[in-house]
């Protein structure tokens, strides 16, 4: 299936199985969203050391850092995104969720985000406030930014799955700030797997096993 022409750049990877008979069928579909400074090429790779059913689709961050180099929003201090920088980016995530659903066998009710670093930071902001629209997060080396103003649905937050993966030597985005976003998701009663790893601001084949285990247990 070719790439089509949406808001944001992206890749896609089709699972090698199709879907179900009929021209209707759809995928189970993970949007993977890329840290500050890499591209839609980055997270896609995962595909292939992941469960194979999925649909993956990978876009590219919205301001330009230089040679294939991108981010979701720009940033004046690590650790606190500008409220209204941040709102804007998760503003085009979900208008890119509408345009994928639209465009692609995107099975709605089985749409994960799976971020790394900032695109954590997008991925669990945009589920904390607009619960309804995915179905789990996998976040990867991020954090909740709480003191950027998101307005929480705390209703249908509850139960959401979230998985949040942090190396314990990470000295981009320390571990303490994905422990206090740990202790946030408990209190929001989501339905949490949190793991620490001995490892810095990456990713591992422990951290992806975990990874691979959670989604083969949501598929189910």
């Amino acid at each position: 299936m070719p790439t089509k022409t949406l808001s944001l750049h992206h890749l896609i990877q089709l699972p090698a199985s199709p879907a179900g008979p009929g021209p209707d069928a759809v995928y189970p579909t993970i949007l993977a969203l890329h840290g500050r400074g890499s591209n839609e090429s980055d997270l896609i790779d995962l595909a292939n050391y992941l469960p194979k059913k999925f649909l993956w689709i990978s876009p590219r961050g919205t301001f330009d850092l230089g040679p294939d180099a991108y981010e979701w929003f720009q940033i004046s201090q690590v650790g606190k995104p500008d409220p209204t920088r941040l709102a804007n980016a998760l503003n085009t995530i979900d208008k890119f969720i509408d345009e994928v659903i639209a465009n692609y066998p995107v099975d709605k009710n089985k749409l994960y985000l799976l971020g790394f670093s900032q695109g954590s930071i997008v991925s669990m902001s945009y589920a904390l406030t607009q619960p309804r629209r995915v179905s789990g997060i996998i976040s990867q080396s991020g954090y909740i930014p709480h003191e950027s103003g998101l307005q929480i649905d705390k209703i249908n937050i509850k139960g959401k799955p979230f998985l949040l993966t942090h190396g314990i030597q990470d000295s981009v985005l320390p571990v303490d700030w994905a422990r206090r976003s740990r202790d946030t998701l408990q209190k929001l009663e989501t339905d949490l797997e949190y793991h620490e790893f001995n490892m810095g601001h990456t990713v591992t084949a422990e951290s992806l096993a975990v990874i691979n285990t959670w989604l083969e247990n949501h598929l189910t």
